[in-house]
């Protein structure tokens, strides 16, 4: 427990977030739909220039996370279309992709016991039905197919990274599994709220908890990076040498 609260405490990414999500409050009681759209791409940046006060090493996945992402967050900023939208949701689909990429090497199939594996398998299967119903109604909603069929891609993405995320803790309980837990509990549920808002009834306190939820996965994310990147330095460290590339343990 104490190894947890030094991981998620971060100070430096704590005040990181604390200031987004001050901000965003902020957008969304005042309802100013510029301002709102404004704010949502600056958790990318902010991040990304805490993350550098005490880390140099980044891996490739992550990257193309942080881009693909913060395209998704930008989208809105100076037009807002249906085409932007389908293009949007699209590179969360990417960026839920590349977190998947990130966990799935510490996802050891071999080490996950018969009867979790079932679980996990018999879990994906009801999510995907469930899935295949939202689709359906979306489809009768919505004209454009283009567009239900990335809101499918994005969710499916979702529920594989919530899914496979639960695995790696349950392979291997460690203060990381739980990081990358924490960060796909909280893209799932904030993805949900956005569908709400977007598709349902829109409301300010929906919105808000949205960003809020978003800007917590990105700080369990970047902080689950940070210890990721200092468990591979360690043994380099001690053995006289700087690792030439990175590779998430």
């Amino acid at each position: 427990m104490k190894q947890w609260f030094k991981i998620s405490l971060n100070k430096v990414f704590f005040f990181a977030l604390l200031l987004l999500m001050s901000l965003n409050i902020f957008a969304a009681i005042s309802e100013d739909a510029v301002f709102l759209q404004a704010t949502k791409p600056l958790f990318i940046p902010v991040f990304l220039v805490f993350y550098f006060i005490k880390n140099k090493i980044i891996n490739l996945l992550f990257v193309l996370f942080l881009v693909s992402s913060f395209v998704g967050d930008a989208a809105f900023v100076f037009v807002s279309s249906y085409t932007v939208e389908k293009s949007s949701n699209l590179m969360y689909f990417m960026s839920y992709i590349c977190l998947i990429g990130i966990i799935v090497s510490k996802f050891n199939l071999v080490k996950i016991d018969k009867v979790v594996g079932i679980y996990l398998v018999f879990m994906f299967l009801i999510n995907a039905y469930f899935l295949y119903l939202l689709y359906k109604i979306l489809k009768i909603m919505i004209a454009d197919n283009a567009e239900v069929l990335i809101f499918g891609l994005k969710s499916a993405s979702l529920i594989i990274l919530l899914l496979v995320s639960f695995g790696a803790y349950l392979a291997k309980d460690s203060a990381l599994s739980i990081l990358f837990l924490m960060l796909g509990l909280c893209f799932f549920f904030s993805d949900i709220l956005n569908y709400i808002t977007s598709y349902y009834l829109y409301d300010w306190r929906f919105v808000m908890i949205d960003r809020l939820l978003h800007a917590t996965g990105l700080f369990f994310l970047f902080n689950y990076i940070a210890e990721a990147n200092k468990i591979v330095k360690e043994p380099a460290v001690n053995q006289g040498r700087v690792p030439s590339e990175n590779l998430l343990a």
